[in-house]
């Protein structure tokens, strides 16, 4: 499955969606997508959303920002995981109907509302998008949509179609049940402090009314009329004008972050990469290479010290414990002693420059790689870290946790991304062990491998 239009840096979707402020539209999205009959009817049987309500929030943000601003394989990889989820929510419902949410109307409704949840947040904000964006994200979109696993028929063919079908929906379609009822006003007593938010019961108790009741009254107050008369709901005068000034002070305040501060983690991490420009690939020269990489302290010639530096690179980056930590300095001594016997260097002392040109000239250095010894060991240790799981690929999202603490992690995410040959999203570890050997023994230049190793 492909989209006809392709997600990514400088497309509406991205620009739009993965921002804080939609958390300002989320419920009004969520009772949306819950007055659906087969929606409702699903979300009432199968979900714990009412017992873990903060779990089942942050789930949905991920999984939204997963296949918004993810890898084609990370997009596979989440619609695999919701068309499961999906397929095992049927039943009949308090009214003798059968649902599945599954249902290709369910599914485009709850894709929809999510387009249209951008539209408001941009309306209520005061800064509403224009016809030829609205046009152009309803197109991408639709795309997703495709991805998402609906057909054309399902979905409305224009942003003006959209409205029209957004409106019958509402009149026609959606309707008052158990689900959306909890959403209004049940959900107000189970709500739990946020998680790591050390609130006591008693300080909590008032707290949720006061914030669950406004949140309430905000989503009555932007609910389209027809459907709100049909929920007999009732809004406090002046509650419109109180939610337009909330939306137009977020703005307001998120205007003046700088851009990748506005979004979701997600989103955030996928801008930040996306923003890196690819690196000029240019064959380093034997000369090159050892002056900028392997003589970490610049003083012209190479000592275990520059090696040992550059493995306590690496453990820093990827904050490895002392087992893993071992097992990189382990690797780059016997890199160390590779490239000593090679050089004819004695133990303690230092690889010059024409020492290190004549091993490689007369075929001393580097030779066939070995994963257990040498710059095939190091390439080889490396890997496993990468691929902790030792699956042969590690996607954006497995590498981007894995760089958490480093001082350097949005430029080694991009770095890492621009390896990603196919743009599928997934690192081939095999791959990466190829390309990593090859910056190793001064064959290529690797961005990733500089940052890793401290001399970029």
């Amino acid at each position: 499955m492909t989209t006809d239009v392709l997600l990514g840096p400088g497309s509406t979707t991205w620009d739009r969606l993965g921002q804080w402020r939609l958390l300002l539209v989320t419920h009004r999205s969520l009772l949306l997508q819950a007055a659906h009959p087969a929606i409702g009817a699903a979300v009432g049987r199968y979900s714990v959303y009412n017992a873990r309500p903060w779990r089942r929030l942050f789930r949905t943000l991920e999984s939204l920002q997963t296949y918004v601003y993810g890898s084609a394989s990370e997009q596979r990889r989440e619609l695999a995981r919701l068309e499961r989820l999906h397929r095992r929510m049927q039943g009949t419902d308090d009214h003798g109907r059968p649902f599945t949410a599954a249902d290709a109307q369910a599914r485009a409704w709850v894709h929809l509302t999510l387009f249209d949840a951008v539209l408001t947040m941009h309306r209520l904000g005061g800064d509403p998008l224009s016809p030829e964006e609205t046009e152009r994200f309803y197109a991408e979109w639709r795309g997703l949509g495709r991805v998402f696993g609906l057909a054309e028929a399902d979905m409305p063919a224009t942003a003006a179609g959209f409205q029209e079908y957004f409106d019958h929906m509402v009149t026609d379609v959606l309707e008052d049940n158990a689900t959306v009822r909890d959403l209004l006003s049940g959900s107000i007593h189970r709500v739990p402090p946020p998680p790591g938010l050390p609130v006591p019961a008693l300080v909590w108790a008032p707290l949720r009314y006061a914030v669950v009741s406004a949140v309430v009254q905000a989503t009555a107050a932007t609910l389209p009329e027809v459907y709100r008369e049909r929920l007999r709901l009732t809004v406090v005068p002046g509650a419109d004008l109180l939610v337009s000034g909330v939306h137009h002070a977020a703005r307001l305040a998120t205007a003046l972050l700088p851009k990748p501060w506005r979004y979701l983690p997600i989103a955030s991490a996928s801008i930040r990469a996306g923003d890196v420009p690819a690196p000029a690939r240019v064959a380093p020269t034997p000369e090159s290479f050892f002056t900028t990489v392997l003589d970490q302290s610049g003083d012209g010639v190479l000592r275990w010290s520059d090696l040992l530096a550059m493995s306590r690179e690496i453990s820093t980056h990827l904050d490895l414990d002392e087992q893993d930590e071992e097992a990189v300095h382990a690797a780059f001594e016997s890199w160390w002693e590779q490239l000593r016997a090679a050089t004819g260097t004695p133990p303690d002392g230092a690889v010059t420059l024409p020492a290190y040109r004549a091993a490689l000239a007369e075929g001393r250095y580097p030779g066939l790689p070995d994963p257990k010894s040498g710059y095939g060991a190091v390439a080889a240790v490396v890997r496993r870290l990468i691929d902790r799981d030792d699956n042969g690929e590690v996607r954006q999202d497995e590498y981007a946790r894995l760089l958490t603490h480093s001082p350097r992690r949005h430029a080694l995410v991009a770095a890492l991304r621009h390896l990603d040959r196919d743009g599928d999203g997934t690192l081939h570890s095999d791959e990466f062990e190829t390309a990593l050997r090859d910056f190793l023994t001064g064959q290529r230049d690797l961005d990733a491998a500089r940052y890793l190793l401290g001399r970029a």
